[in-house]
């Protein structure tokens, strides 16, 4: 908190230098520059813009683009109406601007609206408000999310379109304010990052109004997405299995927290890999897609998160991704053998009964896929006999919960004592060293979470790289307004209108709130036509 605030007196600092002499040359007192947060309401007053375009200029990352605003604003109201002045004024930080007002005579002047208009062309002023109004609500409320993997199938869909909720868990203030608005790391189509890290605000967080809980689908910052800040490693979902204090277990591919069997939420569908093998004829694609929504694909990718659901392994063999809701009608298919769930040993090693189809599919795709906290390397470097199937017990650490410095310990939680928390670990001489002081303990100061997707078998997630610490949260998902089936052709083919307007969490099945949507949109233009018209009549 106090380096936020010490941020935003350096920024009241700097202004007050620069525009001061404005101040003044309006007729203001020379203290009402100086006052943090003050002079802005006043400055809105002397370039008559609304007060209440004072808060706009506290909202990280949204007040660089005000401070361009109300930088032109001064300029204009002063007599320096030429673009020229703002675009000298933006790449020096508004020093040109305090040049003028220490070189120039300063006059106030009335705004002119007509010459606003003729210098500055309507697309860059309806730019301006686009950014500023959408960022504002995506910094303080809500933000689009859209689902680009299939780790959710077929909970959360390829081509969902998501409102994620930053109020639930508590509002996370930017850790990167020198950003533009509206882009996450990158600027599109480019590498150019969207953000500069000269600056870097500490994990800080609103109240929340709601905690974690187990079977949240959450949006987080993913932690292993190296080089970056915080706020802008890249953005993940998937769904809360543990929470901080919790210790997970998976046995044959049932999670227990706790030792007591969790089970998800009404509103998941869960989807697994299956080892199917036919009695001699093949799968058409778009029966499968049309019966059970199984994308059966030429172009797939082979690994961990595959665009196809299937891949044939021999002539009657296959590795087929099937929904819970879609597995009995599957198995009734009247060209059906065998259908087995997969599940991976933690040492890997099948009984003798096994399909060989299995057990090469688990050698090439499964096994060099080393769950965490393995270390990196190859397979002789395994401590913990894990698989994705077969995993734990994991303990995760609650703030202020304390854990012994050993070897594996070290294993599983020295990233988030060394990356997360900010400290320095080392082992030498036979002894663990925390900032160079020989330690026996480590007292966490995060909370950690275990986040695994519904789509067991295609999930990039906390088996593979652990936990995620508090400060990596980012919101919670609870609306689709849009969901389009990119593996289906044309474009109203492919909208899934069935989940247009969906709550995400609940009981039930969710329903779509698409209509009454509509409705009250032509029960509001219909009731404008109607005051125009009555307006115009008197």
């Amino acid at each position: 908190m106090l380096d936020l605030l010490a941020y935003y007196l350096i920024i009241n600092f700097w202004s007050s230098i620069l525009t001061w002499k404005f101040f003044k040359s309006a007729g203001r007192s020379n203290w009402e520059a100086w006052v943090p947060v003050y002079r802005t309401v006043i400055l809105l007053k002397i370039v008559d813009r609304p007060k209440w375009w004072a808060i706009l200029c506290y909202i990280p990352v949204i007040d660089n683009i005000m401070s361009i605003i109300i930088s032109y604003e001064v300029l204009h109201i002063f007599g320096f109406r030429d673009n020229k002045y703002i675009l000298l004024t933006i790449p020096t930080c508004g020093a040109y601007m305090g040049y003028l007002s220490y070189t120039s005579e300063l006059t106030l002047l009335p705004r002119d609206n007509k010459i606003i208009r003729r210098k500055i062309p309507l697309f860059i002023n309806h730019l301006f408000f686009a950014c500023v109004a959408a960022g504002a609500v995506r910094m303080t409320t809500f933000e689009a999310y859209n689902i680009p993997t299939g780790s959710m199938e077929k909970s959360l869909m390829i081509g969902d379109y998501l409102f994620v909720s930053k109020l639930h868990y508590g509002l996370r203030i930017p850790n990167t304010p020198l950003s533009i608005p509206l882009m996450h790391n990158l600027i599109p189509y480019t590498s150019i990052p969207s953000y500069l890290d000269w600056v870097n605000f500490p994990y800080l967080r609103l109240p929340a109004f709601s905690s974690i809980e187990k079977g949240d689908a959450v949006v987080f910052n993913v932690p292993v997405d190296p080089g970056r800040p915080v706020d802008k490693k890249d953005n993940y979902v998937k769904r809360c299995i543990a929470l901080p204090g919790d210790t997970i277990s998976i046995v044959d591919r049932q999670v227990y927290i706790n030792k007591s069997f969790q089970e998800l939420p009404e509103r998941a569908n869960s989807q697994w890999s299956y080892y199917v093998r036919t009695k001699g004829k093949g799968f058409n694609p778009r029966q499968l897609k049309r019966d059970f929504d199984i994308n059966y694909l030429d172009n797939r990718i082979v690994s961990n998160q595959n665009l196809s659901d299937v891949i044939q392994i021999t002539n009657s063999e296959y590795m087929i991704t099937i929904s819970t809701d879609a597995l009995p009608r599957f198995k009734a298919q009247k060209n059906i053998d065998t259908v087995i769930c997969m599940n991976t040993p933690g040492d890997n090693l099948f009984d003798e009964n096994t399909p060989e189809a299995i057990k090469w599919y688990n050698e090439n795709y499964i096994k060099p896929m080393l769950t965490y906290p393995n270390p990196d390397g190859h397979s002789d470097t395994i401590v913990f006999n894990w698989s994705r199937d077969n995993y734990g017990p994991f303990w995760l650490p609650a703030s202020g919960q304390v854990v012994e410095l050993s070897y594996q310990n070290v294993l599983k939680y020295g990233r988030a004592i060394d990356v997360y928390e900010g400290h320095d670990l080392e082992f030498k001489n036979d002894q663990y060293y925390l900032d160079g002081i020989p330690a026996k303990s480590y007292t966490f100061s995060l909370d950690y979470y275990w986040m695994m997707g519904d789509n067991r078998h295609n999930s990039w997630d906390s088996r593979y790289w652990g936990m995620v610490p508090e400060d990596h949260i980012l919101g919670k998902p609870v609306f689709i307004f849009m969901s389009k089936d990119s593996f289906v052709k044309g474009f109203l083919s492919s909208i899934r209108s069935e989940r247009l307007f969906t709550v995400i969490h609940g009981k039930g099945e969710p329903t779509s709130y698409l209509y009454p949507f509509l409705l009250l949109v032509a029960v509001y233009l219909g009731w404008e036509k109607f005051r125009k018209r009555k307006k115009v009549n008197n």
